[in-house]
């Protein structure tokens, strides 16, 4: 609904968003789309307009220029773009927000009618004596990444914190850079948050086949060195290293709404599924946000939160339905991919991707009792493109023998005609006696 001032002219509704990640990029175009009146102001800490985090191990590893992964947001004239400015405070009850020009003190003032907050995520830091020399860096940035490339191309080794995504990329990248590369995990085995140790097994065997070394159940207690780094300690043992990559993950970025609405205790912005906060003219999107359904930071997860809260905010109706968390991160060619949870029954499958190809694929599919798909976890080659198929089915509320007599399409150059797939759903079907067979 428009607004009328005291003069008698309208003043267009405005649509304040406080970030220009994936979330706030995805809610202004689909607000400008939902609304053609509507005003929309968007304030941004970088100097630069949208970029791809995930990008920065390809910066490192060479195949992309650092500005390459940096991407222009299109201008209309109902958009106003302030970069280099920052959020300070926000007040909800007058639906204002007090920002500011970098490097300058005086604050300005912002009336919203809806405010969309997708400030993103932080880097957690871990307590490591030492993390404040030269040559240790964190996974964020355009800047990270330049930062990286320019430190590791007159480096030798390198050490890692964390073997995650983020972790285990830039150790490849690393490493394919020429740089002696260790990984330091403080659980049990790669990929913690996303594996079953079984299939993280065949992960680390590929790191180590890379000459990646990885040390697990492990701690680095100390970065040492002058002002530069020389070396860590791990586990009481000296490795030396030239620099140190912090991967171990990051904290939503919420400070700012801290008090004004309802947060869990790790400090995600809880939104129902309109993705409103408990303050209804404010939604949360991207990586400081929890949905009902769970936080999931990922830039899939991110985008299609802001399309909802930009539809909402723009006077729209839109609904976030339940999320599968299909995930995927590569090793060069060979793929790490995950999606939804473990389930009761567990079926197996491995096939080489091809049948004549030497590079395999394993995957493991979960399903209930009533044969309901609850996840997967799939790696090596084209490990994505057998997760992305069930993520899908998920979606639809498929059963276990869809996916076992699901059709494929074939041909020997390019897939199997018995996939591991397949042979996961066939295998847990068998573990479960059903008798369905319905091809």
């Amino acid at each position: 609904m428009e607004k009328i001032n005291l003069m008698g002219s309208y003043l267009p509704p405005m649509i304040v968003i406080i970030g220009l990640g994936t979330g706030g990029l995805y809610a202004a175009r689909w607000a400008s789309k939902i609304n053609r009146k509507e005003k929309i102001t968007i304030i941004e800490r970088r100097s630069y307009e949208t970029y791809s985090p995930c990008s920065i191990p390809l910066v490192i590893e060479g195949l992309v220029d650092a500005k390459e992964i940096i991407h222009p947001f299109p201008r209309t004239p109902r958009i106003e773009l302030l970069l280099e400015h920052e959020a300070v405070e926000i007040l909800p009850e007058e639906k204002i927000v007090r920002y500011r020009k970098l490097g300058e003190n005086e604050l300005k003032e912002i009336k919203y009618d809806k405010l969309i907050f997708g400030a993103g995520a932080v880097p957690a830091i871990p307590p490591i004596k030492g993390v404040e020399k030269k040559g240790v860096f964190t996974v964020r940035t355009v800047e990270d990444a330049v930062n990286i490339e320019k430190w590791a191309s007159e480096s030798k080794k390198a050490l890692v914190v964390g073997a995650g995504a983020i972790g285990v990329e830039m150790a490849y990248a690393l490493r394919k850079k020429g740089l002696d590369v260790t990984i330091v995990e403080m659980l049990s085995y790669p990929f913690p948050r996303n594996l079953d140790e079984d299939m993280a097994k065949i992960v680390d065997e590929k790191l180590r086949s890379d000459g990646i070394e990885a040390y697990y159940n492990s701690k680095v207690e100390e970065i040492i060195g002058e002002e530069k780094v020389k070396g860590v300690i791990v586990n009481g043992e000296k490795i030396d290293a030239d620099m140190v990559i912090i991967s171990a993950g990051v904290k939503p970025n919420s400070h700012l709404l801290r008090g004004k609405v309802n947060m869990d205790e790790r400090g995600f912005i809880l939104v129902n599924e309109r993705m409103e906060t408990s303050n209804e003219d404010i939604y949360a999107v991207g990586d400081c946000a929890r949905t009902p359904y769970g936080a999931i930071q990922l830039a899939t997860i991110a985008a299609r939160e802001g399309i909802v809260a930009g539809i909402n905010a723009a006077g729209g109706n839109a609904i976030y339905l339940p999320n599968t968390g299909a995930f995927v991160s590569s090793i060069g060619s060979f793929e790490v991919a995950c999606v939804g949870e473990r389930g009761e029954i567990m079926g197996r499958g491995h096939s080489p991707v091809t049948p004549y190809s030497k590079e395999d694929v394993y995957l493991k599919i979960f399903i209930d009792r009533e044969g309901n798909i609850k996840g997967a976890q799939a790696v090596g080659y084209q490990a994505s493109r057998r997760i992305d198929v069930i993520s899908a089915l998920m979606r639809k509320g498929a059963k276990v023998w869809d996916v076992a007599f699901m059709e494929y399409a074939y041909c020997p150059a390019v897939s199997n005609l018995y996939d591991a797939v397949q042979m996961a759903a066939d295998n847990a079907m068998r573990r479960l006696k059903i008798e369905r067979y319905v091809v």
